[in-house]
């Protein structure tokens, strides 16, 4: 048996790996790495890969010891994704391509080079990310707010209130109580920001949620959302096979 590429996706919060082969995406999990992505790394056990990418968001001392621990592990140095301001035909809106996170541009590759066709992705974990592309490629820009968790702690920081449960349902409307109403809150912001941003690429366009909260956010979205949990390792996989 060939052996696979291993595809690392390291946010904020989470570890994100796939397995993937000649046909795609076989295999994919996700952790909480507790501020150590190298050390959750080494816990998981990952088989020998063929190749081995990396993209990550947690600045240059993360990947040193990404880079130290994979070599250590594979006997091999991981390639990492960059941001750029072109791939294929999609452009970068940025003037500095390589200051737009490259979780972002992944998701852009993944849904471009699926279909061209306009298309609007949100991204839903410990910020929330929205960005645009039009029908020629054109990505048209983004925003990065709080997420949905992040609100809420950022409120419950600046306030005498604890929230008491915090495993409480999220609901449609409106709280009758200060943890209800905090939730809520950071809900409804969530949804207004996506909605809103969503307007640039207009009525027609794909929608396509991922991230960590989008099964939270999802039954509050149009129909047209579709959710798409692997969406950056499969940007990633698209860069890493781009020959």
């Amino acid at each position: 048996m060939t052996a696979p590429m291993l595809l690392l996706d390291v946010g904020n919060t989470r570890l994100k790996w796939g397995l993937a082969d000649a046909q795609g995406l076989r295999e994919s999990g996700a952790v909480v790495h507790d501020g150590e992505p190298a050390a959750a790394l080494r816990a998981l056990h990952l088989p020998q890969p063929a190749e081995l990418w990396v993209a990550h968001v947690t600045g240059a001392a993360h990947e040193t010891r990404l880079s130290q621990t994979l070599q250590a592990l594979f006997g091999r140095p991981p390639r990492y994704a960059r941001s750029a301001a072109r791939w294929r035909d999609l452009h970068n809106a940025y003037d500095e391509p390589e200051r737009l996170g490259i979780d972002r541009w992944l998701a852009m590759i993944a849904a471009w080079g699926e279909q061209r066709a306009a298309v609007c992705i949100a991204d839903a974990g410990t910020a929330l990310t929205v960005d645009c592309i039009d029908a020629k490629g054109q990505h048209l820009g983004g925003i990065i707010a709080a997420g949905l968790h992040t609100h809420q702690r950022a409120v419950l920081g600046h306030t005498r209130f604890a929230m008491r449960d915090g495993a409480a349902a999220y609901g449609g409307g409106l709280g009758g109580d200060t943890e209800t109403c905090v939730r809520q809150g950071a809900l409804l912001a969530c949804l207004g920001a996506i909605d809103r941003a969503a307007l640039a690429v207009g009525p027609d366009a794909r929608c396509l949620l991922t991230g960590g909260d989008a099964e939270v956010l999802l039954p509050h979205l149009g129909r047209r959302w579709q959710h798409r949990p692997h969406l950056v390792l499969e940007g990633l996989l698209r860069l890493a096979t781009d020959r």
